[in-house]
This record gives C-alpha cells, sequence and structure tokens, in this order.
C-alpha cells in the first residue's frame, strides 16, 4: 500500500510546487487582458518571444550585473557582520555608530551619485550602491541574532571565568546564524538590484542599461523581458540562500529549549540617566558625522560647487537670503512625504504580518505567496513605478500602493522566521491542553515573534521613506522626493544636502521612536516568557 501511496504523494507535491507559477501566469494574461487598451502589460508569448530576440546579448549583461552585485554583495554583509559583533560586544560603540548605520540606509541614491561617481573609478559607484542596498538589513539581523542566545548558557559560561569574548565564539555566533541566513535571503536580491539601480543612473552595459535602453526605445515586451530576467534572477539567489540557511542551520525549526525575546543588554538606570546617556550616544554620533563629512571632502578635494558642507546646510535654512522661503518649502515637503510613507508602512506591515501567519498555520500557503513575494520584491521599483503609476493613479492609491511593496516582502521574511523560532515544546503544551493551533500562535509564536517584528519596523521605515521619495520622483511629482531630482536637475546643490539631510535625521527619529516603543513592549513580554 505504502508503494502506491508514495508516488500519489510525490505528484501532489509537485503539483502543489507548480500552483503558484501557474497562478503568477494567469494573473499575469488578465492583466494583459484588462489593460490592453493602455498597452503596459504585455501577455507572456510577446516577453518570450522579446527575450528570445535578445538572448544573444543576455550573457554579457547578466555577467556585467552579477559581478557588481557580487562584490557589493560581499563588502556590505562583512562590514555588517563586523560592525554587529561590535555593537554587541562594546555597547558604546553601537551607542555612537548605529545611527549611522540607519543614516546610510537612509541617504537618497539622487543626493549620493554624483559624489560616488566622482570619488569611486570603474564600477566603484554600482559596487557602492550594491553594498549599501544590503548593509543595513544584514546589521539588524545580525545584532538580533547574536542578542538572541539562551541567556542561562552565557551565564553558565561567565560562572566559569568566560569572558565575553569567549561567550562570542562559543554561544552568539552558533545563535545568530539562523537569524543571519534570513537577512542573507533579502540582502542577495537587494544587492542585485543595488548594481542595477548603480547601472541606471550610468552603466556601458549591465541589465540596468538594457532596462533603460527599451523603456526609452517605448519597446514594452522587451522592458518586461529584461524585468523578468531580473526577477528571475533574484528570485534565485534568494532560494540559494535560504537552502543554504535549512543545511548550515538544521537545529533552527526544531529548538525544544525555552529562550527568551532577544533584548539588548542593558543595566537599570534611571529615566534621567537613560535620557543623558541617549543625548550623549547622539551627540557623538553627529560629531563622528560631521568630521567623516568634512574629512570626505577634504580627503578628494571635492569641489564646493556641488560638495556642500555641513555649515553650508545650516546656513541654507537659517541666515541664506531665502532662508525662510527655503525652510517652508523644506517643511512642506518633509510632510507630504511623510504622511505618503505613513501609509505605505501601514498597510505593508499589516498586510505582510497577516500572510506571515497564514504562511506559518498553512505550510502550503507559502509555496504559493512567497515566489509572488519575491517577484514583487525583485522587480526594481525604477522599473515598477510607471507602471503602477498607470494602474493606481498618480496620487495618494499609487504612492501607498509602491509603499506596500518596499515594506511588505522584509517585514514578512523577519516575521516568519520570529514564528517559526517559537520552541516546539511550547506550542506542543499549549495544544496537549486541548488549545488549538491558533492558540498556540496567539499564546506562544507571537511572544517570540516580536523581536523579529521590531526589526522588521526598523527596516521598513526607513525604507518606506525612500519608497515614498522614489515614488513621489517618478509618479506624483510632490514630496522630498520630487525636489530633490528637480534640484539637483538645476544644479540647486544646497537644497539637495539640506533636503538629504531632513531625510536623514527623520529617518533617525523615527527610529529612535520605535526602539523607545520597543524597548517596554518585549521586556514586558519576555518576563512573561520566563
Amino acid at each position: 500500500m505504502n508503494t502506491i501511496q508514495f508516488p500519489q504523494n510525490r505528484l501532489t507535491s509537485a503539483l502543489l510546487r507548480t500552483l503558484p507559477l501557474l497562478g503568477v501566469l494567469l494573473i499575469w494574461i488578465l492583466l494583459s487582458i484588462i489593460f490592453a487598451e493602455i498597452r503596459v502589460i504585455p501577455g507572456p508569448f510577446a516577453v518570450v518571444q522579446a527575450f528570445i530576440h535578445d538572448l544573444s546579448i543576455y550573457g554579457t549583461n547578466v555577467a556585467a550585473t552579477l559581478s557588481v552585485a557580487t562584490v557589493g554583495f560581499c563588502i556590505g554583509n562583512a562590514a555588517a557582520i563586523i560592525l554587529g559583533i561590535l555593537f554587541v560586544q562594546v555597547t558604546w560603540a553601537e551607542r555612537l555608530l548605529f545611527r549611522i548605520a540607519v543614516a546610510s540606509f537612509c541617504v537618497p541614491l539622487v543626493a549620493i551619485a554624483p559624489i560616488l561617481v566622482v570619488i569611486l573609478p570603474g564600477d566603484g559607484p554600482k559596487q557602492a550602491l550594491a553594498a549599501l542596498s544590503v548593509f543595513f538589513t544584514t546589521l539588524i539581523a545580525v545584532v538580533l541574532g547574536l542578542r538572541s542566545a539562551d541567556p542561562t548558557s552565557i551565564h553558565a559560561l561567565r560562572s566559569l571565568g568566560c569572558n565575553r569574548w569567549n561567550v562570542l565564539v562559543k554561544i552568539r555566533l552558533f545563535a545568530m546564524l539562523p537569524s543571519l541566513f534570513a537577512g542573507l535571503k533579502i540582502a542577495a536580491p537587494a544587492a542585485l538590484l543595488g548594481a542595477i539601480i548603480g547601472e541606471y543612473l550610468g552603466s556601458s552595459q549591465g541589465l540596468g542599461v538594457m532596462l533603460v535602453q527599451a523603456q526609452s526605445a517605448f519597446q514594452v515586451p522587451r522592458t518586461w523581458a529584461v524585468a523578468t530576467v531580473m526577477s528571475l534572477l533574484a528570485g534565485l539567489s534568494y532560494c540559494v540562500f535560504g537552502l543554504i540557511g535549512r543545511l548550515a542551520t538544521p537545529w533552527a525549526s526544531q529548538d525544544v529549549t525555552l529562550n527568551g525575546v532577544a533584548l539588548a543588554p542593558a543595566k537599570q538606570r534611571s529615566f534621567l540617566a537613560s535620557a543623558a546617556i541617549s543625548l550623549i550616544g547622539a551627540l557623538g554620533s553627529a560629531i563622528i558625522v560631521i568630521a567623516a563629512w568634512y574629512g570626505l571632502i577634504a580627503a578628494f578635494n571635492l569641489n564646493h560647487y556641488f560638495a556642500k558642507t555641513p555649515l553650508d546646510v545650516l546656513q541654507f535654512v537659517t541666515t541664506a537670503p531665502d532662508a525662510t522661503g527655503n525652510t517652508e518649502r523644506l517643511w512642506n515637503g518633509i510632510l507630504i512625504t511623510l504622511g505618503d510613507a505613513a501609509l505605505g508602512f501601514l498597510f505593508g506591515t499589516i498586510a505582510a504580518t497577516i500572510v506571515a501567519l497564514l504562511i506559518v498555520a498553512f505550510p502550503v500557503f507559502e509555496r504559493t505567496v512567497m515566489p509572488l513575494a519575491i517577484a514583487l520584491r525583485s522587480v526594481p521599483l525604477v522599473a515598477m513605478t510607471p507602471l503602477l503609476a498607470l494602474i493606481f493613479g498618480r496620487g495618494i492609491l499609487g504612492v501607498t500602493v509602491i509603499v506596500s511593496i518596499v515594506t511588505f516582502f522584509p517585514t514578512l521574511i523577519n516575521v516568519v522566521v520570529g514564528l517559526r523560532s517559537a520552541p516546539i515544546l511550547a506550542t506542543d503544551v499549549v495544544r496537549s491542553l486541548g488549545g488549538s493551533n491558533a492558540l498556540a500562535t496567539r499564546k506562544v509564536r507571537l511572544l517570540y515573534a516580536l523581536p523579529g517584528f521590531f526589526a522588521a519596523v526598523r527596516i521598513a521605515v526607513p525604507g518606506a521613506l525612500a519608497g515614498a521619495t522614489l515614488a513621489e520622483w517618478l509618479a506624483t511629482g510632490t514630496g522630498i522626493g520630487a525636489m530633490l531630482v528637480q534640484d539637483y536637475a538645476s544644479s540647486r546643490f544646497g537644497a539637495l544636502w539640506a533636503e538629504s539631510v531632513a531625510i536623514v535625521l527623520l529617518s533617525a527619529l523615527l527610529y529612535a521612536a520605535i526602539g523607545l516603543l520597543e524597548r517596554p513592549i518585549t521586556k514586558h513580554f519576555a518576563v512573561a516568557t520566563e
């Protein structure tokens, strides 16, 4: 009887694996029919024809993009891992440097692109953009993973005379691996997209160049063919690191120890003491940023015409002849961008959390949803935004959809990993007492998912602002995003730098606010799970 059931099970499994692909193709065909009049969504057959027509030139361009993405991926992730370990091992380093890491994730690309072109030779600017695309995501994953180590094991080692570096090697690095590979799954497609964006801004070969050429010539099927190749490469990189993660951390989904949620180690201090320490850390970060800012300008002898100093930015909004008008324009842009980002962040986070719960409750659901999520994440927003603007309009709905896509994928991945980090023993206890799977999720899994959820929010908030500025640039023509492009085109570099600094400061403030909200919540539920 087993010999009869085995092929049936294999057939069922094969059918389940093909359902997502069939679903994507069906949705694609329906959209091409619905939007046939505006000719922005060609059918799959037309896209395949365009791909075959360009098949001879794909090899060189794919190799160029993968080469840049690989270098950026290695540099960005190596820096994130080293800095993440430093943050966990040396508390004062985190207080001084973490805000700078947040800033690196929030700087608008249009502001730093001309500087990267001047400073770095050859493929350096594209590699730098790829590295920046992965750095912050992996850094969050590394810090979260290192701090998820079992406190009991750490205390046991320290009682035997081991120092914090012994604890790092023997406990924390192993605890970090599941979270690290979850971060690398997100980082791999991000590195590819960072390289493509770099090519989009200027290059002689690569998938980004093919995309620009196809869009400029209004070759819609060719544009979709290039975007599809990008999606397949990004999806493949995601799956490869997912497989490596499963092979390298076989214990991750079968952990039966009751670990508490990951909390940053902190001493009990009064409110005033904590506020003073935070203020000192913020001032130290500001001093480092300003010193590095002046140092880079001096080291590379950058032209003052476009390389503005912190003093130039301050004068632009305080003592310049039109300082009042500059400040008013800046504030109006910030308010528009903040509203655009908030709606997209809210809907993207809610949707990702609901989908994550469904994936954990019904594993078959993952095979259907995850390919769609990867496809959305892997197509460059620079290519997708004009299409989404045509479908959903150039108003608040279109911007909300674009920002929701930016926030959806990293939130989904981190929440799924957090939900699955709940010990099997704890969920089995709930079920043995007559509880349902939904009750086990509410009582156990959601508690252990809190660190992953807050990690996702920390990534999603700067990402939502970046998505909002991109949508404003390519779709709405309002907000900071449109102002950045307009000022760059008209060589108003003082305004450009002031707007970039405003975005960075806004992201840092929101990041700090999330931290203030996270600490009491995770502390409360950490006590509840002990």
